[in-house]
């Protein structure tokens, strides 16, 4: 982590400063929310615009403080955090008896009325501490159209594991002699001491020992001036209702979390005594469907008050910051985060997909080598992305790799190389297995389609030892092959050991669910699509669907398209320009120990994987219903060859549509056809011209890629 910045002129100029006792005299009232720029402080000589008007182009944050009330907690940090954020912070007064519905509902009241002003790609971040994080998790799940990223600081989510729905109670029966002395008695649980103190040293480095004793001594006996007050903004009356706000708020929280889709940063640190925040962390990670963690080591509950902590610096250097959202595809309005909805996304951010890259795609890429090849208009053929046309709606359509195997990778380089989001559209079974959603809650799932994936799915832990989601999944972070990893890697750990960050064990169905997260996946309908499409979005269809995916033995690189055109008429509806693409590498490396027809004839196994495919719903009604064979949604059981082969994908010449060719079904028919015969003809030449590749076996590809530091491999001649 970067050492904490010197804090420049400026607006930490206009910071209002607060101190424990000011805060007493604050008026009685409701919770608010307060600015922590005096406003009328000027930016410039002269000039008659208002600080708070001049940080529009700024992030907003809220600061959800602990149960003090008082915002002071981070006080540390806020000099910092006025750098990068147009900062507000929540203020209770101590005699306020708001119960925890009543605080979120004015958080909520606050941002509807604040948020509408902002612009559509501005970032709203909110900022919780402790108790604050509890506010934070509930405002985030009731208005995640007005919400965009979450920063939990030791949350207190874990306060029913922790010791004080058992010691809470006991502490207002103190008597008021020992009550007062209660905060100091309490230090050490608080904060680290050292850290504490060593805060008031920074930004002293060279200065004469006599001028760092002197600081150390002030930051001592603010420290300890300051503590006291805490019990008079926490008398014994307050101290109670505060741990039934945390009794309320905890309970209430928990079951938001799976629905929590925004962006969450869990910052905890290991020797937090007070609440056990060191277990929280990783558990929250888990239950969270984004969440990045990041473990202080020797830090304590109020560890943004102890040196050496930079809240702003860790934010932007851990990928979290943004000065402006990157949209899927154009917006005017805010729509809520959810994933599975056919509505524009914010864009990962380069630290995101660094981060992303390193703990799913990056092991899979380094053994396949994938190479991309886009055509123009021309015909001529040249490697990458740079022929993919560029305006929009985009139809990318292509033939489904057994197992999608590949499905991340093209993804993940449309996003690097294109800053293209590719919206997927996911079978609505695979995507309810994959946030283990049998409500049908997690997608506000257009089209009842969520619904009735849910209803049939049910929590998902039946599924079979051959579960798809874990297959991708681990095929995504590479689980199963950890020899071969090992030996890539000479040996060594992925993890360094004095690493803070922590990125957590994540099994298939993890990496998965972050897979279609990250890259907003949909599930199919043809309300989904026309959506899409409408937005200007670039879709990914695959027409073969799961029957394509789920392919049996000695099926490789068949296609299994349904007789329908209906998906070229909805892309003319919106004049959307398809581009038809071929990849191969998957189907040819895995041996299929069982297929699906396979499966259904074992004796007992059988009836029990039909009777559970059979509840399933089709998802590929209308726009891809393949009317010669109904598909089966029973996944083969497969293992992967060794060692791997190389991936292709070849993105054949743009088809143009247009709304004219709605009026005439014979054209539709004739592009379908067309669209389908240029898939063939990629697979076959991609087929054809790897056999030319000298570098399409794995033992000279990794000596070379080793050789030249990572450089990939070159590949055949293209034309």
């Amino acid at each position: 982590m970067r050492a904490p910045q010197p804090q420049q002129k400026g607006y930490t100029t206009a910071y209002r400063r607060m101190s424990l006792q000011s805060f007493l005299s604050i008026d009685d009232g409701p919770p608010r929310v307060m600015s922590l720029l005096d406003p009328h402080v000027l930016p410039a000589p002269g000039s008659e615009t208002r600080v708070t008007d001049r940080r529009q182009h700024l992030p907003l944050m809220l600061y959800l403080p602990g149960v003090d009330g008082s915002g002071l907690a981070a006080s540390r940090q806020f000099p910092s955090l006025l750098q990068r954020f147009d900062l507000r912070t929540l203020v209770t007064p101590p005699s306020d008896r708001t119960p925890f519905q009543g605080v979120v509902d004015i958080v909520v009241e606050y941002l509807k009325h604040e948020v509408p002003t902002c612009a559509p790609t501005r970032p709203i971040y909110l900022l919780g501490e402790s108790f604050g994080g509890l506010l934070a998790l509930a405002v985030a799940a009731a208005c995640p159209a007005l919400v965009d990223r979450v920063v939990l600081v030791n949350p207190a989510t874990s306060f029913n594991n922790s010791l004080w729905p058992v010691l809470g109670p006991l502490l207002p029966q103190v008597p008021p002699e020992l009550y007062r002395a209660l905060p100091l008695a309490l230090a050490p649980v608080l904060g680290n001491p050292i850290n504490l103190l060593a805060a008031g040293l920074e930004g002293s480095a060279g200065a004469p020992v006599q001028q760092q004793a002197a600081q150390l001594v002030d930051a001592a006996t603010n420290l300890l001036s300051q503590l006291p007050v805490l019990a008079e903004i926490l008398p014994a009356d307050t101290l109670a209702w505060k741990l039934e706000l945390l009794r309320e708020g905890s309970a209430a929280v928990e079951p938001l979390l799976p629905r929590i889709q925004q962006r969450c940063y869990v910052l905890v640190g290991d020797q937090d005594l007070l609440i056990p925040s060191a277990r929280e962390g990783p558990r929250l990670q888990r239950a969270l469907p984004r969440a990045q963690l990041r473990v202080e080591k020797g830090r304590s509950h109020a560890l943004l008050q102890e040196g050496g902590i930079d809240l702003a610096c860790l934010l932007d250097d851990e990928g979290f910051y943004v000065r402006e959202r990157r949209m899927s595809a154009p917006i005017n309005k805010r729509t809520a985060a959810g994933f599975g909805v056919a509505v524009p996304i914010e864009l990962p951010s380069p630290g995101e997909m660094q981060r992303y890259a390193e703990s799913t795609t990056a092991f899979g890429r380094r053994l396949s080598s994938p190479v991309f090849i886009s055509t123009a208009p021309d015909g001529t053929r040249c490697l990458g992305l740079s022929q993919i046309p560029e305006g929009r709606p985009l139809l990318l359509v292509g033939n489904h790799s057994t197992l999608a195997l590949d499905l991340a990778v093209l993804s993940e380089q449309f996003l690097k190389e294109q800053g293209v989001l590719l919206r997927g559209l996911a079978h609505p079974v695979i995507f309810a297995q994959a946030f283990n959603s049998g409500s049908g809650e997690q997608g506000g799932c257009e089209g009842g389609s969520g619904s009735a994936s849910g209803a049939a799915t049910g929590s998902g832990d039946d599924l079979p030892a051959w579960d798809p989601n874990n297959i991708f999944g681990n095929a995504l972070n590479g689980s199963g092959l950890d020899a071969l990893r090992g030996m890539l890697s000479g040996g060594r750990s992925s993890n360094s050991a004095g690493s803070s960050s922590a990125a957590g064990a994540t099994d298939g169905r993890n990496a998965f669910k972050e897979f279609m997260s990250t890259f907003g996946a949909v599930p199919v309908s043809a309300k989904n699509m026309h959506r899409l499409l409408q937005n200007k979005e670039a879709v990914l269809l695959f027409p073969g669907g799961v029957r394509e995916a789920y392919k049996r033995r000695g099926e490789e690189y068949q296609l299994f398209w349904p007789e329908k055109s209906e998906f070229i008429r909805m892309a003319a509806r919106f004049g959307a320009t398809i581009v038809p693409f071929a990849a191969v590498g998957v189907d040819d490396s895995l041996n299929i120990i069982a297929d699906s027809q396979q499966l259904e004839a074992m004796p007992v196994l059988g009836d029990m994987v039909k009777r559970r495919a059979g509840g399933l719903p089709q998802a590929r009604k209308g726009v891809a219903a393949a009317s010669f064979e109904e598909e089966s949604f029973v996944a083969p059981l497969a293992t992967p060859k060794l060692p791997p082969g190389r991936l292709y994908f070849v993105f054949q010449q743009p088809i143009q549509t247009s709304p004219e060719d709605l009026k005439d079904r014979q054209r539709c028919d004739d592009m379908y056809r067309a669209t389908k015969a240029s898939v063939e003809e990629g697979i076959a030449w991609l087929l054809q011209k790897r056999k030319q590749d000298p570098y399409g076996e794995f033992l000279p590809r990794q000596l070379y890629e080793a050789a030249y530091r990572g450089r990939q491999a070159p590949t055949f001649p293209l034309n």
